[in-house]
């Protein structure tokens, strides 16, 4: 009851008298507690609901393969002591977590090589090939979340040797190609090639006994242990260039091995810098 409706109500009552209206006993009192309870009665408005969304952490990366690239060229001045001219690139990762719900202070990036960053987007390059698992860390002091992927580097390999000689030449040379396998790798692939220097007699003139000879060997080792040799070509002919292709696929035994090839000749003559290009797969 309102509180003006109250008032003039008890004013009809006190200018009539009391007899004028024939209330029963306690009707008053009870009209006016009812306006008390209402007065004490506070309407209070209802804060609205917070939803609070979920946190959830998800790793958008540009590509899960990346190729690492390495060239090297033995360059010998005349003095039989090469110095290897080395060029690398490494595939650059790009990383967001663009595509993650919720309201995150912190996300951190864990990369599987003991590297880390911090960021909603970063860039990483793997020095070795190899597999890799990344982890994505949101945190906003309430809740964590955490997304991962997994991340494949393969590797391709370009080397252009000194020119090799036989054993029996004066200034021998061990001709060998370093892989550069890492651990686990799946299969590797590739093709070396000789061409004649051209500095002696032509390979196609040569009599039947005399043609130019090559043998490519592929060696594993465990540290600085030899451990298996597999010859790959081993033959004489008669052409001034000579292509040899080449695979492996590694077992589990030998995950940790690495591989090298290794090139001789059994002729006194020279090979214009063997060229050995190589993928290995991870």
């Amino acid at each position: 009851m309102k509180k003006t409706t109250l008032l003039i109500f008890l004013g009809l009552i006190a200018a009539s008298g009391a007899g004028a209206f024939a209330f029963g006993e306690g009707i008053l009192d009870d009209i006016i507690e009812e306006y008390q309870d209402e007065e004490e009665t506070v309407i209070s408005e209802e804060e609205p609901e917070v939803i609070v969304e979920d946190l959830i952490a998800t790793i958008f990366v540009n590509t899960n393969f990346g190729i690492n690239e390495y060239d090297m060229e033995e360059v010998d001045d005349g003095d039989n002591d090469e110095v290897e001219v080395v060029e690398e690139t490494f595939y650059v990762f790009e990383f967001n977590a663009y595509s993650s719900t919720g309201i995150a202070s912190s996300y951190m990036w864990e990369f599987g090589d003991g590297n880390e960053a911090e960021g909603i987007e970063t860039t990483h390059q793997y020095q070795n090939p190899g597999k890799y698992i990344v982890t994505l860390t949101l945190d906003n002091e309430q809740m964590i979340s955490e997304d991962q992927i997994e991340i494949t580097v393969d590797f391709d390999g370009h080397v252009i040797s000194d020119n090799m000689e036989c054993t029996c030449a004066p200034t021998a040379k061990e001709t060998t190609i370093d892989l550069k396998i890492e651990d686990n790798a799946q299969e590797i692939t590739g093709e070396t090639t000789v061409t004649h220097d051209g500095n002696t007699e032509d390979c196609t003139q040569r009599l039947p006994i005399q043609q130019c000879h090559l043998r490519v060997i592929l060696e594993a080792y465990d540290g600085s242990s030899l451990v298996s040799q597999e010859v790959l070509f081993d033959e004489t002919f008669n052409t001034n260039s000579v292509t040899v292709n080449f695979s492996y696929s590694p077992n589990d035994s030998e995950n940790s091995y690495n591989f090298q090839l290794r090139l001789e000749t059994d002729q006194i003559r020279d090979w214009h810098k063997p060229e050995t290009n190589w993928f290995v797969e991870y």
